[in-house]
């Protein structure tokens, strides 16, 4: 009996402590800061001595500075691509999907230009997402500083820091 007792205790303690934590739902708009470290592969076509376009797929990891929020420790795949000219690009452009630990995606698009192999600068747009990230709108800018080659040409290594608004338009 005394163990019925403990155990349909403990069960109540658990469900008190677990309700309110798992009923608390999502803001429906912030802001986040961040930085993502990237793991790129590139495939390159050069075009003459001074243009190189570039196709990319990367993996990465995304920390919030908050250590909370929209990107907190989710996990980043891009596929991008630019046209390189004497070291230049203005047309760095991709889309991105970071998945959350719980399992909801996050999709945006980027634009960006900067100097190969050196520091780029762009604007990022959210364009939705899965579950309680459907309908996400909303911008920010970037910053992408590019680390030493893993492997030259072939795998590329960055750092982007990131701030942008969000919001999440209930559909109609």
């Amino acid at each position: 009996m005394k163990k019925i007792i403990l155990v349909s205790a403990l069960a109540f303690a658990f469900l008190v402590a677990y309700v309110p934590i798992s009923m608390t739902q999502m803001a429906k708009e912030g802001s986040v800061s961040g930085k993502t470290t990237w793991i790129v592969h590139f495939k390159g076509l050069p075009i003459g001595e001074e243009r190189v376009q570039v196709n990319y797929e990367g993996y990465g990891v995304s920390l919030s500075d908050t250590e909370e929020g929209l990107l907190h420790n989710a996990s980043g795949y891009v596929v991008g691509s630019l046209l390189s000219v004497k070291g230049n690009y203005e047309n760095d452009s991709g889309l991105i999907t970071f998945t959350r630990p719980d399992g909801d995606k996050v999709f945006m698009s980027y634009t960006a230009s900067g100097e190969s192999g050196k520091v780029g600068r762009g604007i990022i747009k959210y364009v939705g997402g899965t579950g309680k990230f459907k309908g996400l709108t909303g911008s920010g800018e970037f910053t992408r500083y590019m680390l030493q080659p893993i492997k030259k040409g072939v795998i590329g290594a960055s750092l982007s820091v990131s701030k942008s608004q969000w919001k999440i338009v209930e559909p109609k």
